[in-house]
């Protein structure tokens, strides 16, 4: 590792041949201060716990450290096996820079190359040609860097920039990756074995050969004792302590979360304060996990999971897929920035638009048979109809055709527009082309769209953007609905007996906790939803294949739902949830279950509503009347067409035989029923008196109801529809 001194003699034999170097070799290290190594960066979740550790630029690993903070025996040892006369000599050993040239001449190849400390460090600042002159532009540029720096910054300057092998450049990042340390608190063993290691990272390797790495610990405590430097019984102590080496310093926990973050760091960062709750997100990657094996035979292979923070807009978790280093299941996508359609998740934005626009939860909404303008035909997700419902439950059921409905009297740009609002910046195409399926999830939005659009929810219409990472600026919020319609909606999603009939009353969606949630399916069962909040936070759930394979019906309760449900009781432990507050705008009001209006005096049931103070129903029940004032129980009191409805839309099937496809004329069952008569375009239509058959035929028509009297059609009322070719 050196040998003995030669005097000064040789010294001054070498100085021709050093003066030869500085006018022959290329200009040196210039005056500037030594800079540090390009840094790794770190990050951490909100309770300082290392979350992943990202290489520097140039691929390794490296922190910065001042020699305050590296141990004492570190430096001792280092000094001992690569340079005993650091302190003494001015950048270049001129002693043994001779005995290595003599010993090298002497055996015909290199066996020494008797560098100092100095002159390591220069190569490793600027790698030169390991031959002659690049041996002698080292020297020059150790010399010069002698002139211009102390030992001490030369020495600190040492243990940051030279490799330790393993990807490790400098002290820190070998200490923490061979033992799991910093390097203020090696152990004289640790300091021998690291100091070892600079003379050849590859042949002293720890992990590959920890053999030949103990063994070169073993001469390096021999030469401290040897020279007095450390006491012989320290020395035993170092020789007994038994050396593990740990691989530890490359921790990477939530990649894709973490991957995202360090891609919008600023360089030269070294730190970084996520807001992210590494126990929670540990937790939760591991349950996403367990609970997707219950749908495996369904063919499902891969999931994503958020939790946000609703007051302050933080990531606490961020599971991005089911497993990271399964390509199998391209674990590497994230599920949280993915687009993906949202299915029905979509729906309470409408609804809560409504709200403001003077709609209220009672107001009954048509679950028939419907045909828009542009030949969209909904169906529920039950393929049945269930008649006059009230917005609470058709929100809560989540059905399609009255969504459909609310959307052709809201308007499709109105709604897109006010999705916008939300964050849902990902829906990028003009409201035409969406048309009326854009409320059934018939467009792209990321989980993290989605999931602060519900936080905004619960925030009482408050948007503000995902933050993740503390002490990130705020970027500024603003209102884009009112608290009061935010309430109505989550309301109805925490309404566990308004989606008793789609769901069930022990669904998943039920917390023992205030909790408001909704689910999503995507027609062809490519993805699946289940969103919900608390006033304090909000958890997202998707299932479905990166691939874009269909799953095999799993729908929204019984795929993402089950995993929302989890989800939120481990949330719930770390971050205890309250009820929902009622603004003051918000009024509970008796009405007629049956009706959506007040309660009349032969109304058998009963149950209380919320309204706004300045939109409370006004009207008495209709439905429910005297036994006098009307013949058969709930039977309208005026003869109408119920189907179809004025504006219907139907297309003609090119593939289904034409004599087959026609529509249904039917009656609401008012007075004179059993004597209507029916007439299409002035043609009279036989059939019976409460329906009647009609083929299609291309373009507009005007169905008529009426009643023979004498002979003669007597109009009662009429409609107009559209057939498309």
């Amino acid at each position: 590792m050196e040998g003995g001194s030669r005097g000064q003699g040789g010294g001054a034999r070498l100085l021709p041949v050093l003066a030869l170097a500085s006018f022959l070799a290329p200009p040196g290290l210039g005056a500037d201060p030594i800079a540090p190594p390009v840094q790794s960066l770190r990050i951490y979740d909100r309770h300082g716990l290392p979350l992943r550790t990202v290489l520097s630029p140039d691929q390794t690993l490296s922190f910065s450290t001042s020699l305050d903070s590296v141990s004492p025996w570190m430096v001792v040892a280092t000094v001992a096996a690569e340079d005993k006369r650091f302190f003494l000599h001015p950048g270049v050993d001129l002693d043994a820079a001779l005995r290595a040239l003599w010993q090298n001449t002497r055996s015909g190849r290199v066996v020494s190359g008797a560098s100092t400390l100095t002159e390591q460090l220069v190569r490793a600042l600027k790698p030169v040609p390991r031959n002659l002159w690049g041996k002698i532009k080292e020297m020059k540029d150790a010399l010069s860097l002698e002139r211009r720096a102390d030992k001490k910054e030369i020495l600190e300057a040492y243990f940051n920039h030279v490799s330790y092998g393993n990807l490790c450049v400098g002290v820190e990042s070998a200490s923490e990756t061979y033992f799991g340390v910093k390097a203020g608190d090696l152990s004289l063993a640790q300091a021998a074995v690291l100091a070892g290691i600079p003379k050849s990272p590859n042949h002293y390797d720890p992990f590959r050969r920890p053999g030949k790495v103990l063994k070169r610990q073993g001469l390096i405590l021999d030469l401290l004792e040897k020279r007095g430097w450390v006491d012989a019984q320290t020395v035993a102590w170092a020789r007994r302590e038994k050396i593990v080496f740990k691989k530890t310093g490359a921790e990477f926990t939530a990649p894709h979360f973490t991957r995202l973050v360090a891609q919008k760091a600023l360089p030269g960062t070294m730190r970084i304060d996520s807001t992210l709750d590494r126990d929670l997100q540990e937790d939760l990657q591991e349950l996403l996990r367990s609970d997707l094996l219950r749908l495996s035979a369904n063919h499902v292979t891969n999931g994503a999971l958020l939790v946000l923070d609703n007051r302050t807009g933080e990531v606490l978790a961020w599971v991005g897929s089911a497993d990271f280093f399964n390509r199998s299941i391209q674990g590497q996508v994230d599920g949280v920035s993915a687009l993906r359609q949202p299915g029905s998740s979509l729906k309470p934005f409408a609804y809560g638009l409504a709200f403001e626009r003077g709609f209220k939860p009672s107001d009954i909404l048509m679950d028939e048979p419907l045909f828009t303008e542009n030949g969209f035909i909904p169906k529920n997700y039950d393929e049945t109809y269930h008649g006059p419902v009230r917005m609470r439950q058709a929100l809560a059921c989540s059905l399609n055709i009255p969504a459909v409905r609310l959307i052709e009297k809201l308007g499709v740009p109105a709604f897109l527009e006010r999705l916008h609002s939300f964050g849902f910046e990902s829906l990028k195409a003009p409201a035409e082309k969406y048309g009326e399926a854009l409320i059934l999830g018939d467009g792209e939005v990321t989980m993290l769209e989605l999931a602060n659009a519900y936080a905004t929810l619960a925030r009482g219409g408050w948007w503000i953007p995902v933050r993740m990472t503390q002490g990130e600026g705020d970027a500024g919020g603003r209102r884009v609905s009112d608290r009061e319609s935010c309430f109505l909606v989550t309301s109805i999603l925490s309404d566990n007996n308004a989606r008793m009939q789609a769901f069930g009353l022990n669904s998943p969606l039920l917390e023992p906790f205030p909790f408001a949630a909704k689910t999503g399916t995507t027609k062809d069962y490519r993805d699946n939803w289940s969103v919900g909040y608390t006033p304090e936070w909000t958890v997202a759930v998707w299932v479905g294949n990166f691939n874009g394979d269909p799953m095999r019906h799993v729908s929204g309760i019984t795929g993402a739902a089950p995993i929302l449900h989890d989800a939120a009781l481990e949330v719930e432990k770390r971050y205890p949830s309250t009820g929902f507050l009622r603004p003051a705008g918000i009024q509970e009001v008796e009405i007629c279950p049956d009706s959506g209006k007040l309660p009349g005096p032969f109304c058998p049931n009963h149950r209380t509503e919320f309204f706004r103070k300045g939109n409370l129903p006004g009207r008495t029940c209709d439905v429910h009347l005297a036994p006098a004032e009307k013949s058969p129980p709930n039977r309208p009191k005026r003869l109408n067409i119920q189907f179809p409805r004025d504006g219907d839309v139907f297309k003609i099937d090119p593939q289904a035989a034409k004599g087959s496809q026609g529509i249904r004329l039917t009656t609401n069952g008012g007075p004179g029923s059993d004597k209507a008569a029916w007439q299409v375009d002035g043609s009279d239509i036989a059939g019976g008196a409460e329906e009647a058959w009609w083929m299609l035929k291309p373009g507009w028509h005007h169905a008529t109801l009426g009643r023979m009297e004498n002979g003669q059609f007597v109009r009662i009322n009429s409609v107009s529809f559209r057939v498309l070719r």
